[in-house]
């Protein structure tokens, strides 16, 4: 009986957290395309979390997608080296949504 009840909570506990991974939305391409820009001007803690988005986002897209996502981080990053205040301002308003 007490190895039932244990079996139960654990297929109880690995059914909730699979349901909390499944509710991850996806991104449309121009959010990702907008996540991948704003990886390019981000540092830190901010930017470690932008690549954890990008590399699950970044799955089943079409080539053109990320070859402009690709070409949008390397615009921000471009704006983060020349234009620090710039880059901070576009951090602030354009990254709300993923976490800045």
């Amino acid at each position: 009986m007490r190895i039932l009840t244990i079996a139960a909570v654990a297929l109880a506990t690995a059914t909730a957290s699979t349901a909390a991974f499944a509710t991850e939305a996806r991104l449309s391409d121009s959010q990702f395309v907008k996540a991948a820009r704003c990886r390019g001007l981000a540092s830190g803690d901010l930017a470690a979390q932008l690549d954890a988005v990008i590399k699950v986002q970044k799955r089943g897209r079409a080539d053109f997608v990320v070859d402009k996502a690709e070409s949008a981080r390397a615009s921000g990053a471009r704006l983060a080296r020349t234009d620090a205040a710039a880059a901070q301002a576009a951090l602030s308003s354009d990254c709300n949504q993923f976490g800045a």
